[in-house]
């Protein structure tokens, strides 16, 4: 791999940004759905494009929001963690409708919690979903914790794949652990596969919750899942979810824990299965979802929210094409809030969108109308695979007067693109906040034994560590000095082995009050000893804080 600076195209480069912003937004429909105003309105029909053209993608764009106008309790945001969904609803006949579950998020603890004027918005890529979002839409979303906005963004052009049709495997719904493992529930099911179509793919949405047996089945508990076809195992897999970089955070109950392919603010994980490998058009697959056997302790009582849908489609439209898929950093993305603002090393997602594999690339990146530079990647994607990139570091002083970073992709497998749609995206630019080159650090430790847990380190943007403690003594006040500082980038993270950060643990106040223990406290102090900024101390696995020195 190697990275250039690349200066000879950048005006070819500006051009086709140029181009591509323009095809962009005009050739986007945008379809308004709930907004902030509908106070308590969380179903209705809506009027989405009802004819043949075809779209690259499809985004659902949801926002949450608090506000004193909400209804579900006294709380803006909903005092709760409540699962909710975006279904839609497809009539049977006239009495009979089918669920078809488009997400499903559960909300955050609302208490003391502020998700800014404009809310939070999650992006979701609903492109599979193009049969269903045709014509009059019967849609609901969410509930009255919090204001919602929800919106569709269909991007003209042509998919990787065009989807025939989408089924419901089992119906939405709710299931008890134990009528799961009796298969008592979701039993196996003959599938046909569509005899025109040439792509296959499972998709499972499932959360656990309720609070049975010793380890709290089914919320806090992880299980294996499985799906048998004509008798053999094609996918197995665990539900369980990190929710220490939460960035839904902090919250008023116990965000920090992780939980059963869901956190609290967090949409649920779902699981894509390319089943195209495993079947060929017009086959019968018995298929068996099947989850590990429950023990004699009670645990049985739990339950599950399930989704399980089935996706044909036709022929993959593109041989040699590659996709940038995302930009995580530097992002001005909600999702991405714990993660920027950067000065550090670029983060983009590529993806295989050809039937070729994809063996190699070359990346063109920076500043929109800046200094370009090149990084050639190889590896090894097959269809539809995707991989996480660092890019190596760029000077970031030009983001100062134009706040846009672009990405360009080019050369797959040293040949011409197939599909030039998919090769540029930018992101905004939020670049970290200017310290002086000496200041303290002033940490207050745990007690109740937890200090041991805390770790921080201050390091540059190579990660040559300035400074770094660990081991840490219960109810020690522990003052760094960071003194002249180059200038450069820096990171100052403070870490939580156990993942609950400095937080007193309140939640022990009725099972164990002795052991709620105090809070911990981060803050930053000029040389003077005033006041620069407070970190927060209920972080649960990290607190990060980026910054710059000039």
């Amino acid at each position: 791999m190697k990275t250039t600076i690349f200066l000879t195209t950048i005006l070819l480069f500006c051009s086709a940004l140029n181009i591509l912003g323009q095809q962009q937004k005009n050739d986007t429909i945008v379809v308004q759905t709930f907004t902030f105003d509908d106070i308590t309105k969380r179903r209705g029909v809506f009027q989405f494009p009802d004819n043949d053209e075809r779209y690259a993608k499809i985004e659902m764009i949801r926002t949450i929001k608090c506000d004193e106008k909400t209804t579900l309790d006294k709380y803006p945001c909903g005092e709760w963690d409540y699962s909710t969904h975006t279904h839609l609803y497809v009539p049977l006949n006239d009495t009979t409708e089918e669920i078809f579950e488009l997400e499903n998020f559960v909300t955050p603890y609302g208490k003391r919690l502020d998700l800014g004027p404009e809310g939070f918005t999650f992006v979701y890529d609903v492109t599979d979903y193009a049969p269903l979002l045709k014509g009059e839409v019967h849609l609901s979303t969410g509930n009255t914790a919090q204001l919602i906005d929800l919106k569709f963004n269909f991007i003209k052009g042509e998919p990787v794949r065009d989807v025939i049709s989408i089924q419901n495997i089992y119906p939405w719904g709710h299931y008890t652990y134990e009528d799961l493992a009796d298969e008592k529930e979701l039993k196996p099911v003959g599938l046909l596969m569509d005899p025109d179509a040439s792509g296959y793919m499972l998709r499972a949405r499932i959360s656990g919750h309720g609070h049975f047996g010793p380890r709290n089945c089914c919320e806090w508990d992880s299980k294996t899942h499985t799906y048998f076809g004509n008798g053999k195992v094609l996918f197995r897999w665990n539900i369980w979810k990190n929710c220490g970089d939460n960035p839904i955070y902090p919250q008023g109950g116990t965000w920090q824990f992780d939980r059963a392919g869901w956190c609290p603010g967090t949409p649920v994980d779902t699981y894509d299965f390319e089943l195209t490998r495993f079947v060929e058009p017009g086959d019968s697959l018995d298929l068996d979802y099947a989850i590990e056997m429950y023990k004699d302790n009670g645990e049985k009582g739990g339950y599950y929210i399930h989704s399980h849908q089935l996706f044909t489609y036709g022929a993959p439209n593109f041989k040699n094409d590659a996709a940038v898929s995302d930009i995580i950093a530097p992002s001005s993305k909600d999702e991405y809030s714990r993660i920027n603002p950067i000065c550090t090393d670029p983060v983009i997602v590529i993806q295989n969108t050809g039937t070729n594999t994809l063996r190699s690339l070359l990346i063109t990146y920076g500043i929109e109308g800046g200094t370009k530079y090149q990084h050639t990647w190889s590896g090894h994607l097959e269809f539809l695979d995707k991989e996480t990139l660092t890019l190596p570091n760029i000077p970031w002083e030009e983001a100062e007067k134009n706040p846009h970073f672009v990405v360009q992709i080019s050369e797959p497998n040293s040949m011409a693109d197939d599909n030039a749609a998919n090769n540029i995206m930018t992101s905004v630019v939020k670049l970290p906040p200017v310290m002086p080159s000496s200041f303290y650090l002033t940490l207050e430790a745990n007690d109740k034994g937890r200090a041991h847990e805390t770790s921080y380190t201050l390091t540059n943007a190579a990660g040559e560590i300035f400074y770094e403690r660990a081991m840490l003594e219960d109810e020690q006040i522990y003052q760094e000095h960071f003194e002249q500082l180059p200038p450069g980038c820096y990171e100052l993270k403070v870490k939580d082995k156990a993942e609950d950060g400095l937080i007193r643990h309140w939640w022990n106040r009725n099972s164990n009050p002795d052991n709620i223990g105090r809070n911990g406290r981060v803050a930053l102090y000029d040389t003077d000893f005033n006041l620069i900024k407070e970190l927060n101390y209920d972080f649960a696995e990290f607190e990060r804080f980026r910054f710059r020195v000039k």
